[in-house]
């Protein structure tokens, strides 16, 4: 069960078929969207669509979790997972009041972390809501799990880690630079070739979370010292400014704005480094990601971040919202190319090694048959 069905197609593709295979009479519930209900029956799974608004709607949240006990009463599960924060909490109070037997939350991040004052405090009510409501909490890191813990949110609960952490993995045979990748739009690949700068990257949502600010910073820090990069951002706008951004490094650095893209392979490719400046996260798949491309990335020090890299092995870690730490670890990484070659090909053989997808696939599934460790 989660929010969104963009979520659902984006990363439980391939994953409901392993569990059917391995054994789970599935059913997915979300948000209906483009692509979820075929999805599901290539898959061999049930689909029910559940509307739930992303952001907080009072009255909508409420139907849905009437919506919800409806539908668990009708299809009776053994065992309910549910990620995304408000699909777990409608999840939580909906298989609560149901009887569920084993209600899984999957702890992806935590929003309350970059929220202050009301909202923070709303957030962290919610977060221990949902935790004490289910029969177990995995986080998908262990400083995922740490932080809640430490912010009382844990419901009362161990959370558990499985494996190296991470929710579903990355498949190193698609994400590879052996795999056939979908071409770069000819205008942007123009505009890439006209620099002959490294290319640090980055791809993902647009939001203040991600400390894209901190990234644009690092850069003109970059640029006053004389290191020459170009930048690539993929992703659409989420409350970021980027074409100001943007406009603030004209006639200093190159800046390549590629927007939203469902397969982002190519242009992964085409980077010498990805950044990952986030103020916050849970287990940061574009990381992963980039490592099967073997390319190495340079994140802060955040929840989440720090468990996706190993500082000066696959990577680097900064601190978080440090601009000139960050442009010193770019200077460092894109000015030595056997250095940057040898924290890629680390960066993809952990990825192979640690989180193929069946992998961790398996890990959950025997986790919520409650046999974690078998």
């Amino acid at each position: 069960m989660v929010t969104s069905s963009i979520t659902a197609t984006t990363f439980l593709d391939g994953y409901l078929q392993f569990l059917q295979s391995d054994g789970w009479d599935v059913t997915l519930v979300c948000s209906d969207g483009e692509g979820v209900a075929e999805m599901a029956a290539a898959a061999g799974v049930a689909f029910e669509p559940l509307a739930m608004p992303r952001d907080p709607a009072p009255l909508d949240d409420l139907g849905a979790v009437f919506a919800a006990v409806r539908l668990f009463r009708r299809i009776r599960p053994d065992v309910l997972v549910y990620a995304t924060p408000k699909a777990s909490l409608i999840g939580a109070l909906a298989g609560w009041f149901t009887r569920i037997p084993r209600r899984i939350y999957e702890l992806w991040g935590l929003r309350l972390e970059t929220a202050s004052g009301f909202s923070r405090r709303v957030f962290a009510l919610l977060e221990r809501l949902t935790a004490r409501l289910s029969s177990m909490v995995i986080a998908n890191s262990n400083s995922l799990a740490e932080r809640a813990s430490q912010l009382g949110v844990n419901g009362g609960k161990d959370v558990v880690v499985l494996g190296s952490g991470s929710s579903h993995g990355v498949d190193a045979e698609r994400f590879s630079r052996e795999a056939e990748l979908p071409e770069i739009d000819p205008e942007l690949s123009r505009a890439l070739r006209a620099s002959t700068a490294p290319v640090v990257g980055f791809v993902g949502r647009l939001n203040p979370d991600k400390g894209i600010d901190v990234l644009f910073d690092a850069l003109a820090i970059c640029a006053s010292r004389g290191t020459e990069v170009q930048l690539l951002i993929v992703g659409d706008s989420e409350g970021v400014p980027v074409t100001e951004l943007a406009r603030r490094l004209d006639g200093i650095i190159p800046v390549h704005l590629a927007g939203f893209v469902r397969d982002p392979r190519a242009l992964l490719a085409v980077m010498d480094v990805l950044v990952l400046p986030s103020r916050r996260e849970g287990f940061p798949n574009v990381v992963l990601e980039a490592a099967a491309m073997e390319v190495p990335a340079i994140t802060s020090d955040a929840t989440g971040c720090v468990d996706a890299v190993i500082d000066g092995e696959t990577g680097l870690i900064v601190q978080t919202g440090n601009a000139a730490a960050l442009a010193d670890a770019l200077a460092r990484t894109v000015r030595d190319d056997e250095k940057r070659a040898a924290l890629g090909y680390a960066a993809r053989a952990r990825a192979v090694d640690e989180f193929a997808p069946r992998h961790v696939w398996a890990l959950h599934s025997r986790a919520w048959r409650g046999r974690r460790g078998a």
